[in-house]
């Protein structure tokens, strides 16, 4: 491609317009327009326009009215000057109408018009008017000459349309563009006053068409003076001048009446719509009465009976939503139950989630109207939550239509045919989703309401669907209900109902497999049982039936996500009950292993459900065996991995090998051979989650008393010689685990998980190792995601804070810091790997902030390579290791101790460091950080001028440093930054100063685009 010039000549900047018009290549597209817009800012700008404005082609010629507006946007005018202009844009769009030039010309020199007017308003006042008197005369002529002018409305009734639609369409972005410009700024309180002042001359524009609509063929004049008034509306609801509002109210009626003719329904539904969602109060009584009436006309009757019957084109979607837009600005009237028209139309709000079809994927109004209906309920909630909810009139209005939106919601999320379902798009089908979930958050607004009517309701209908083999009831009603489960109080008060459902013939029906129930069915029913945990740990006698149904569901591929979930939350509940059955658990897992279908997560939440069974076990031998059995199981994945990974390179294993069902799930398993290595590493991360989510299964519940202070020597290493071998045999697992895979991300994370798992547990546990085994396993060789095993370091440094484990920490920092410091070493610089500098960092924090004694005893070279690392990820671009940083000088500049040597450490290296460290936050306020930096950044700022003496001199020096990364602020600026900083005293206000420095070094345009 040859390069571009510089055009010279006219009839060259011409050529360039056409070719930005062309399929050019997106290269040469931006290069024109770079060199358009150069010209456009030169100062032979205005000439450039002009001759533009005089050529034929509408593009050339729109291209010179954006040029007027850049030039007015970029320029100031004298008053002569920006007349001079005024007259002749009034010249160029006279002629460009009477040359008949396109609508895209006309529409830009009535922007630049505009533009016009937001700059120089004070020179062109009565903008309306003047524009309509030099169309009427068909020339630019002076605004003197208006005194002789006709009326307005006179000279609106002679416009011929093109003149017509040129000045609604000036008035039209006069409000849209005054909209945007700051009410509350001084320098435009002159541009709002004299726009007001124009509102007599915009309404008459607006009133001529609308004052008689007979749905005249060509429609262009009322729709065009709809939109100008809904721009009006726009502006007046952020300006409610009292005499604007008022004007414009006049037009209302008009506007209601156009609803009825078809020419002029769209741009009218849209306002009106519009309108009643965000300002109501712009409605009289009046109006309201009108809409009433409305409402009840043969033409609405229409309209709504189409949107029932499964019309949702745009102008019926178009209606239903006007409909709920007038719902919610009578809100309050329909809380009424005397108001019998309000009732009226709340009950054919009601209707509105009847309409024929799927949400969504065919009713395309049944979400929002679900939204009106869950305002609605929010609302009454309000008003009747000073009384009482028990002998509430359900029978009669509002509380009656709220029930008919919940039996109309509840079968509107029944699931389709499965070929209809299969015939959606993704988009249909989440969207369908999503309205089910926005059904069962309305329930859950009516239950605040209802209470066990609500459940009882729902209860009656999965009864009545059994009854009756209504699967896609049956399923839709168990959602409903398990969506309620969270309203129900912790108490027993809705047992007798919920006795009714899982003591009926549900249980044994769903068993009976798919021939029967619909997978999805079974699949919802399932995870009812799972949202009703609570329930079967106070009613025992259902437990086998559930998890005997629970247990045949987990080897079936559709319904093993649903059925292992239940599972691990029904046992977790119910641990307590389970132990004497725990040998039935542990049979059945081990019979699950041998099925090729067993799903991997499935299986993690089978093992975890035992764990959590193994748990609750009184006696210690009896629980020590179940995990002894239960670990032998995990372990044979662990035997096989190794074997498998000890062949020879080239090795294969074929698709038919047992090991390859324990390998790989059924969506994800190979049909040709596949390499042994591989089939190891995959049954390696299914042995680990398994051994994962046993240690998360054996935590004690959350809600167990827990002695953070006790000093129980039990709680370190047992004394108990099988613990001590069970600890050996994990760590054993988990070594042989690491040297053999840990190259694989996954597996170190799920290590790391594993060994999280104990340093929560306040007992002895098979996962809560010595923390010298812990420190030991650490700090051993890594050979990828070292930084996640660092950040696993400080949680586990964390952890030994509580009861006797605190003796351990001194021996444990004495590895883990010099394990830390050496890994930090290694780094060529912090952006290698910004994950292990920014846990790197943390740990030496955490350990700072607890034992300042044990850090600053680190070797000199240490600490000093330590402290740059940290002034280095100050100065950083890395957002996760700055904010690290900034928490580590946080600390360290207030760091106090009652060691005498440690602190004279602490000061002596704050002396050295305050200076690099006070240039660092300076370089970072002064324009170098983001914006989201700014307040933890004032943190350490803060602290220093609080805690140390020198901190005004040392910022000092950084402020007038010749590297200072703002030329936008003086030597002056900066003193007065400095002494608000230091007079502030570190108090919140500090954040503040910081951020307005930061903009004005940034560039005082810089704030708009923060």
């Amino acid at each position: 491609m040859e390069p571009i010039q510089l055009p010279t000549t006219l009839p060259e900047v011409e050529h360039l317009i056409h070719e930005l018009y062309k399929p050019n290549p997106a290269q040469t597209i931006s290069r024109i327009q770079e060199i358009l817009q150069h010209l456009q800012k030169s100062t032979e700008g205005w000439h450039l326009a002009q001759g533009l404005l005089t050529r034929p082609d509408d593009n050339v010629k729109f291209f010179g009215a954006l040029t007027i507006i850049v030039k007015l946007n970029t320029e100031s005018l004298s008053d002569e000057d920006a007349l001079s202009v005024l007259q002749n844009l009034i010249s160029w769009l006279i002629n460009s109408l009477e040359n008949s030039s396109g609508a895209i010309v006309v529409r830009k020199l009535c922007s630049a018009l505009v533009t016009y007017f937001i700059h120089y308003s004070h020179t062109w006042t009565r903008c309306i008017f003047h524009l309509l008197h030099c169309l009427d005369l068909n020339s630019s002529v002076p605004q003197e000459n208006l005194e002789r002018s006709s009326p307005a409305e006179h000279i609106i009734q002679t416009l011929t349309l093109q003149k017509f639609l040129a000045v609604t369409w000036f008035t039209t972005a006069l409000a849209e563009e005054a909209e945007k410009v700051d009410l509350k700024s001084t320098r435009y309180i002159g541009l709002h006053e004299r726009l007001i002042d124009n509102a007599s001359d915009a309404t008459a524009l607006m009133a001529y068409p609308l004052k008689d609509l007979n749905g005249a063929t060509s429609a262009q004049r009322e729709i065009e003076s709809i939109i100008c008034l809904q721009a009006w509306l726009g502006y007046a609801q952020r300006n409610p001048k009292q005499e604007l509002v008022q004007k414009l109210r006049t037009l209302m009626q008009p506007v209601i009446s156009g609803l009825l003719v078809d020419e002029l329904y769209e741009a009218t539904v849209e306002l009106l719509t519009d309108t009643l969602a965000n300002w109501q109060a712009f409605f009289t009584r009046e109006h309201f009465d009108s809409l009433y009436s409305l409402f009840q006309s043969q033409w609405v009757r229409q309209r709504y009976q189409n949107l029932l019957d499964g019309d949702f084109d745009f102008e019926s979607i178009q209606f239903g939503l006007f409909m709920l837009s007038f719902g919610d600005a009578q809100m309050v009237e329909m809380m009424d139950a005397t108001d019998e028209r309000a009732q009226n139309f709340l009950a054919g709000l009601a209707g509105l989630l009847r309409a024929e079809g799927h949400p969504v994927a065919d009713d395309k109004i049944f979400v929002p109207a679900l939204e009106f209906w869950s305002a609605f309920v929010e609302n009454l909630v309000d008003t009747l939550y000073s009384e009482s909810t028990d002998n509430l009139p359900w029978d009669k209005p509002p509380l009656s239509q709220v029930m008919q939106v919940v039996s109309h919601s509840w079968r509107k999320i029944q699931y389709p045919s499965l070929n209809t379902y299969n015939s959606w798009d993704s988009t249909e089908r989440v969207g369908f989703a999503d309205a089910r979930k926005d059904v069962a958050d309305f329930l859950q607004s009516v239950y605040t309401i209802s209470g066990k009517p609500l459940i009882s309701l729902f209860a009656d209908l999965i009864l009545q669907a059994l009854t009756n083999s209504a699967w896609a009831e049956l399923e839709a009603a168990s959602y409903c209900l398990g969506s309620l489960s969270d309203c129900i109080p912790d108490n027993t008060s809705c047992d007798d109902i919920l006795t009714r459902v899982f003591g009926s013939p549900l249980f044994e029906l769903l068993r009976q497999g798919q021939n029967v129930v619909p997978v999805r069915a079974r699949q919802t029913c399932l995870y009812l049982i799972e949202r009703y945990s609570d329930y079967f740990v106070n009613h025992a006698e259902f437990l086998p039936p559930a998890l005997n149904l629970l247990f045949s569901a987990v080897g079936e591929r559709y319904l093993a996500v649903a059925s292992s979930k239940s599972i691990l939350t029904l046992c977790s509940s119910c641990r307590s009950l389970l132990t004497s059955e725990v040998d039935a658990f542990l049979a059945q897992y081990a019979s699950l292993r041998d099925s090729p279908e067993l799903d991997s997560l499935a299986e993690e939440r089978v093992v975890g459900a035992i764990a959590s069974i193994i748990q609750a076990i009184p006696e210690y031998h009896q629980k020590a065996n179940a995990f002894r059995r239960l670990l032998m199981l995990t372990g044979t994945d662990v035997d096989n991995s190794l074997r498998l990974k000890a062949y020879g390179e080239g090795t294969l294993v074929d698709p038919n090998d047992p090991v390859i069902f324990r390998a790989y799930d059924l969506a994800q398993r190979p049909t040709a051979p596949v390499a042994a290595s591989d089939t190891s590493l995959q049954l390696a991360i299914r042995a680990l989650r398994c051994l994962c989510s046993i240690a998360k299964g054996l935590q004690a519940p959350s809600e167990a008393p827990i002695d953070l202070d006790a000093e129980n020597d039990d709680a370190q290493a047992s004394t108990n010689a099988d613990l001590n071998q069970v600890h050996v045999d994990i760590m054993n697992l988990l070594v042989q685990l690491k040297n053999t895979f840990s190259n694989n991300s996954e597996v170190v994370d799920v290590i790391c998980t594993i060994l999280r798992a104990g340093f929560s547990e306040t007992e002895p546990g098979p996962f809560v190792f010595p923390p010298e085994m812990v420190t030991e396993f650490i700090t051993s060789t890594w050979h990828n995601r070292v930084a996640t095993v660092v950040n696993t370091a400080s949680v586990f440094f964390s952890s030994l804070h509580n009861g006797s484990y605190k003796k351990y920490i001194g021996p444990a920092l004495g590895k883990l810091l010099p394990w830390v410091f050496g890994l930090l070493h290694q780094l060529q610089g912090p952006e290698d790997d910004p994950e292990l500098a920014q846990y790197g960092i943390e740990f030496t924090q955490r350990v700072m902030a607890r034992h300042p004694q044990i850090l600053m005893s680190q070797p000199a070279n240490s600490l000093e390579f330590l402290f740059m690392l940290a002034i280095k990820l100050l100065d950083g671009n890395e957002p996760l290791p700055k904010a690290a940083a900034t928490e580590f000088w946080t600390t360290f500049i207030t760091l106090k101790t009652d060691d005498q040597n440690t602190q004279a450490t602490v000061d002596n290296a704050m002396s050295h460091l305050g200076p690099q460290l006070s240039q660092s936050l300076i370089q970072n306020i002064g324009g170098r950080a983001s914006r989201s930096e700014l307040d933890k950044l004032s943190d350490p700022l803060k602290r220093l001028v609080v805690q140390h003496v020198q901190a005004r001199q040392w910022l000092e020096v950084a402020l007038n440093s010749p590297s200072f990364p703002s030329d936008k602020v003086s030597m002056d600026d900066r003193a007065v930054f400095l002494k608000k900083v230091i007079s502030l005293r570190g108090s919140r206000a500090t954040n503040q100063v910081v951020r307005e420095f930061w903009l004005a070094c940034r560039g005082s345009s810089f704030a708009y685009a923060s």
